[in-house]
């Protein structure tokens, strides 16, 4: 990239008629944005623009601004409000796709009717300035969020998501209490946070129509108040549930452990989830309710082919199978405690309850990489 003596030349030269594509990734070193000349892209000259990628600059208001062929619009860091926002999204009736990261001085992120080509839209809160997010767009149907929960989220009626991603503290709470109604035709839904501070209550609606049910509560060490268990309730609301996969995994599980416990496993009665198949719990721990849930799902689900419990991050580039190292990536101390804890409490309480027609998977360290570890994560 130029130096910024050189840039407004440099811009002149490269946009050019008929463009199609324009990437600009700008360092944030200095912490000064730089005011991208969106002069040059008024009148006629953004007309052919079908994909724009705009990094670490500022947004200054220009008249004649109009991207008729916009087909994706990625704005990373960018200084902008969201009154400027909509003066670029005023004639862009062709966006198909957008994406906000960390666009920090948009207040209210309004999405109007006339982006009636909008299917997908992924929004990166990062400076908690975000109040609210109202979507007009009449048929998108991919939304993604990850922020903060104060935001205030609204959509216009008849949407009917097939995608829908929420990942922001107590989520769950959120979603279980402020029901959307659009989420009533959701077929994938992912969830994730990093805290809860009270169990999942019991759905007011249900997700008629979700299949795939992704909920992400990996962190450094999950509330140990939390009740796995209330998860059933968000499985009660999803009858035509198909794929579950669950991130619990913990640096220092401070749950309480079912190993030495003497006590008997609670008992969820009249709970069925007769259209689940699959399901897969990654960063699986000897927390009692982690593994009373994982008992409940295999006595209460006839329908259930496959189960496969991870005891490691899952994440590929640990495992020597899988990354370019050769070796894993070394798990130390009270990880690879609860590790073993994990794999006592599989073969104790879960594997003596799994049916033949179920196939068990458990994933445990490589014990080769493990007894003689090279590389020290």
């Amino acid at each position: 990239m130029p130096k910024v003596c050189n840039i407004v030349s440099w811009f002149q030269n490269a946009v050019t008629p008929g463009i199609e594509e324009l990437t600009v990734e700008l360092s944030s070193k200095s912490g000064i944005y730089y005011n991208f000349p969106w002069s040059l892209l008024a009148n006629e000259s953004g007309n052919t623009i079908r994909y724009l990628n705009i990094s670490r600059c500022a947004f200054s208001p220009t008249s004649g601004l109009c991207f008729k062929s916009l087909s994706r619009l990625d704005l990373s860091d960018v200084d902008i409000t969201g009154d400027q926002l909509g003066s670029l999204l005023h004639n862009s009736f062709a966006l198909q796709r957008m994406q906000l990261k960390f666009c920090n001085k948009i207040i209210c992120l309004k999405i109007p009717f006339h982006l009636q080509q909008l299917r997908y839209l992924d929004v990166f809160d990062g400076g908690r300035m975000l109040r609210v997010i109202e979507v007009e767009a009449p048929n998108l149907s991919n939304f993604q969020f990850r922020g903060h929960r104060q935001v205030q989220l609204s959509f216009g009626v008849g949407l009917q998501f097939k995608n829908f991603d929420l990942s922001f503290p107590g989520v769950l709470s959120y979603v279980c209490a402020d029901f959307p109604s659009s989420l009533r035709y959701v077929e994938a839904l992912s969830l994730g946070s990093c805290h809860e501070m009270i169990d999942t209550p019991v759905l007011p609606s249900k997700f008629l129509h979700l299949k795939h049910l992704n909920v992400d509560l990996s962190t450094l060490t999950f509330p140990s108040t939390y009740d796995y268990c209330s998860l059933i309730s968000l499985f009660d609301a999803s009858p035509s549930l198909e794929t579950l996969v669950m991130n619990v995994l913990q640096k220092k599980m401070l749950h309480e452990s079912i190993v030495g416990d003497t006590s008997h496993l609670r008992q969820m009665p009249g709970h069925r989830h007769d259209s689940l198949k699959t399901v897969k719990i990654i960063g699986f721990s000897s927390a009692k309710s982690l593994v009373e849930l994982t008992c409940h799902i295999i006595e209460n689900t006839t329908s259930l082919e496959g189960l496969t419990l991870d005891t490691t991050t899952g994440h590929p580039s640990y495992s020597c199978l899988t990354n370019n190292i050769g070796k894993c990536m070394l798990l130390h101390g009270d990880f690879m405690v609860e590790v073993r804890k994990g794999l006592l409490a599989i073969r104790t309480y879960v594997e003596p309850k799994v049916p033949s027609r179920v196939k068990l998977n458990v994933v445990e360290p490589c014990r080769r990489c493990h007894d003689q570890p090279l590389i020290i994560c």
